[in-house]
């Protein structure tokens, strides 16, 4: 890239913009942060102590005009998605929004349907970045018999949100489906393409910890297994084959075949999307860079949401983990 480097701004400043966009921020000379906004302008400031001239505040429309963004990441609860990110889009820059799109589907196909979305926007969900998951895919897609993912964290155990905003229905706009759901999704649809939901099991009927959600892509039957309160972590996905299971562990960062092979990549796959969309609007070498766009993100919010209603059905709710 030639010229100024990119003015980059935030909205949220917990602990996904500290541990995911503000170092892929901080390792791009290209890039250069100019404000954030807080709704306790104090951990905006605390953020920024070290950094002189970064402008903090509690507005959104006073971030724009004091800084004239290029770039602007939005890393609040998710019912505080859609107005940062309308307003950036409104504004002509270039905006990263954490997954979901939105708390409800009426906001995510709001934000969806702005006619700057599909040039601007650009959605957090890292997993179809993997640099493992094209030879994964290349391998299973045309002899698949089974897939199963599988989603296991201590959630706020080990992640201490800075404000207690995940078991909050309203805020959240779900639980564990919502909040790690798209993720598997969008490495499933990625790799199999569309997917439609056959059952789905959830702990409790408004913010679950644990999911079982049964899905078929085109006759290929899939299963998501999600606990947002195990006592391990695991983020990986098998495919049964007439050879045996095709296992990638987004975890570790493995490739494993059936033939016992191991194949090694992938470090910090949590930084993929943001990477890739920095990379993007900063026109970094290696283009044109990929995204997870508008219509992809509400097309995966859809999903979720006939999940849900799935899960609402009568004597379709889980009582025990799965």
């Amino acid at each position: 890239m030639t010229g100024e480097p990119i003015r980059f701004a935030a909205v949220g400043c917990g602990r996904v913009f500290e541990r995911y966009h503000l170092p892929c921020a901080d390792a791009r000379d290209a890039m250069h942060l100019v404000g954030v906004v807080d709704t306790d302008v104090r951990r905006a400031e605390e953020l920024t102590a070290d950094r002189p001239g970064v402008w903090t505040g509690t507005r959104v429309d006073r971030l724009i005009e004091e800084t004239r963004p290029d770039l602007i990441s939005v890393c609040t609860p998710n019912d505080a998605h859609a107005a940062p990110v309308l307003a950036a889009l409104d504004a002509g820059i270039a905006v990263l929004c954490e997954k979901p799109l939105a708390a409800t589907v009426a906001d995510a196909r709001r934000i969806a349907a702005h006619p700057a979305a599909e040039e601007l926007l650009g959605v957090n969900m890292p997993f179809r970045f993997h640099p493992l998951l094209g030879a994964f895919a290349e391998a299973v897609r045309p002899v698949a018999r089974r897939v199963t993912f599988t989603f296991a964290t201590p959630g706020n155990r080990v992640w201490r949100a800075r404000t207690p905003w995940y078991g909050d229905a309203r805020r959240a706009g779900g639980g564990a489906l919502l909040d790690l759901g798209p993720h598997a999704l969008d490495l499933l649809t990625t790799v199999f393409g569309p997917a439609e939901v056959e059952a789905c099991e959830t702990d409790t009927p408004d913010v679950e910890e644990r999911v079982r959600l049964d899905l078929s892509f085109r006759g290929l039957p899939a299963r998501v297994d999600i606990d947002r309160a195990a006592r391990r972590l695991e983020t990986s996905v098998t495919v049964t084959t007439p050879d045996g299971d095709h296992v990638l562990d987004l975890r570790r960062g493995e490739l494993r075949r059936p033939d016992g092979t191991v194949e090694q990549g992938g470090a910090r796959p949590e930084l993929a999307a943001v990477s890739a969309y920095f990379d993007r609007v900063t026109g970094a070498p290696g283009g044109p860079h990929a995204k997870v766009g508008a219509r992809d993100a509400l097309a995966l919010q859809l999903l979720v949401a006939s999940a849900y209603a799935h899960a609402r059905q009568p004597r379709n709710r889980a009582t025990s983990a799965q």
